[in-house]
């Protein structure tokens, strides 16, 4: 069992090609053979056989057999006496008149076995044997005539329906014997028929049993093969049918892989997914050019508008200042340069988050501990968790190693990524931070039940600008993403309407 179940996984693992050249040759060359040999040497040796058995019978029932009860009887009865007899008697005659034709025969046709049949009382008479020469008992006598009566049966009731001769095969003793009939007619009336039976050779059962055996082996495996044509068919275009669904699925997104199968299929499969991989590469390696072209090109844009709005604001602080010192007397004065530098303050800090876009700081890295940094995060930021009502929960990796990194920069990533998930969580939420190492890089995750982000708007989250906030920048999340891309680390977002969002930073041990 073990054996055919190698051969089956050998054989699946093959070239398409291969199997439908094993499958038709076992279709096609096994029956082939059968018919050939039926053809051009079984069918004509028993024709042959056969033939020369018809001839030599029927020689001997038509012109000596038929024609001796036929004449005894002429010679015995005159016009219809002999069908004005008795049923008994004409028994009693017929038997007479067949033994004195037959009993000659015997010797003479060592093998050959002759039958005398009457319709009318259906009794048999037989003269010599096929299968043994000894003296029968009266019981045994009756018995062989019994059966002889039985195997020929189908062949007399034939030749008496009929009325004409008839030759056929038959069986005897598990032997395969031809036999010969004809019907005996007195005054126009049946009245019996005579028959010739002998046992072919042994070779002739031994060539017909192994047709027989051949015709079947080969249907067996021509079902076989038939099957198993069907199953590689089945399975070709069950992989077919799943490769078109996969690619279906990859049309709309990329990242959709074709499942794994067997056989060429399981080839051509790993191809495409192999190409929809280096194509998703490749989309996202010319999106993160693009993006980094559009953010220096942008960098350098904002930085230069933020120089030009900083003199002009710094002057207008520097005005005010002069106003509180020289007018004091002014009623209401001090309620406007409080509006004023408020506002001012207020667009000195855009205009840092602006420069700090445009021109990154250079960073001081060191071996730092991020589970410490979280800690030393916490500290501040709790207080802001537990004012909204939110649950918080911590989970650090205690085994964690230390990441070389800009310190500042890093807990102003953290910092970022919890008041935004302190501002999307509703009261009673929870904020779940963990940290872990996973693939050789040391991760922050920042998990929050708060109310999601639509697919349309996950992409774009990490531009510049963009924010669903009534007052923001939208510079937080494109900044965050800046410093972690500028320790060769990634930044990665998971979220949906209503389940909430997480956020992933992946910071290299090296």
């Amino acid at each position: 069992m073990r054996l055919v179940k190698n051969f089956i996984d050998i054989f699946m693992h093959k070239s398409l090609r291969f199997q439908f050249l094993v499958i038709i040759a076992s279709l096609l060359v096994i029956p082939v053979l059968v018919m050939l040999y039926d053809l051009f040497f079984a069918s004509k040796s028993d024709q042959m056989m056969i033939l020369d058995h018809e001839q030599r019978l029927s020689s001997i029932v038509e012109t000596k057999i038929v024609p001796g009860i036929q004449e005894s009887i002429k010679q015995n009865f005159s016009g219809a006496g002999f069908s004005q007899l008795d049923p008994e008697a004409r028994a009693d005659h017929l038997q007479q008149y067949f033994n004195t034709v037959a009993g000659p025969l015997v010797s003479s046709s060592p093998g050959v076995r002759f039958g005398l049949y009457l319709p009318e009382s259906r009794q048999i008479y037989v003269q010599g044997f096929l299968h043994q020469y000894r003296h029968l008992s009266p019981d045994e006598a009756l018995e062989r005539e019994r059966r002889i009566l039985t195997e020929a049966d189908s062949g007399l009731v034939a030749v008496v329906a009929s009325q004409r001769p008839l030759s056929k095969l038959t069986s005897s003793l598990r032997d395969e014997t031809f036999e010969y009939l004809s019907p005996v007619f007195i005054d126009s009336q049946l009245v019996a028929v005579a028959w010739a039976d002998e046992r072919l050779h042994p070779i002739f059962a031994q060539s017909r049993s192994f047709r027989t055996a051949t015709r079947y082996i080969a249907l067996l495996v021509l079902f076989f093969g038939a099957s198993g044509a069907l199953l590689v068919i089945h399975n070709l275009a069950g992989s077919v049918s799943r490769i078109k669904k996969g690619l279906k699925e990859m049309e709309q997104d990329l990242t959709m892989l074709l499942p794994e199968m067997s056989g060429e299929a399981g080839q051509m499969a790993q191809a495409i997914n192999k190409m929809a991989l280096s194509l998703a590469e490749k989309e996202r390696l010319e999106y993160e050019m693009q993006r980094s072209e559009r953010l220096a090109s942008l960098g350098r844009l904002v930085t230069g508008v933020a120089h030009e709005l900083r003199n002009p604001i710094g002057v207008v602080k520097a005005a005010v200042q002069v106003m509180e010192s020289e007018y004091p007397e002014i009623p209401g004065l001090n309620e406007f340069t409080t509006v004023i530098k408020e506002q001012v303050d207020r667009q000195n800090r855009v205009i840092q988050e602006l420069l700090d876009f445009g021109r990154p700081s250079k960073q001081a890295v060191q071996p730092v501990s991020v589970n410490l940094l979280m800690e030393k995060v916490l500290t501040f930021t709790s207080p802001m968790v537990r004012q909204h009502k939110i649950s918080l929960e911590v989970n650090f990796n205690p085994e964690l190693p230390m990441a070389v990194i800009d310190p500042s920069r890093i807990k102003q990533v953290f910092v970022n990524l919890i008041l935004n998930a302190i501002q999307a969580t509703p009261e009673g939420g929870k904020l779940t931070i963990s940290t872990y190492l996973q693939d050789g890089c040391i991760c922050a995750e920042f998990r929050d039940t708060g109310e999601g982000i639509e697919a349309g708007e996950l992409a774009r989250i990490f531009d510049p600008f963009y924010t669903t906030k009534e007052s923001g920048t939208g510079l937080g999340l494109s900044i965050c993403h800046q410093i972690v891309k500028s320790h060769n680390g990634e930044i990665n977002v998971s979220s949906a309407p209503e389940q909430g969002t997480v956020f992933q930073v992946r910071l290299p041990l090296s």
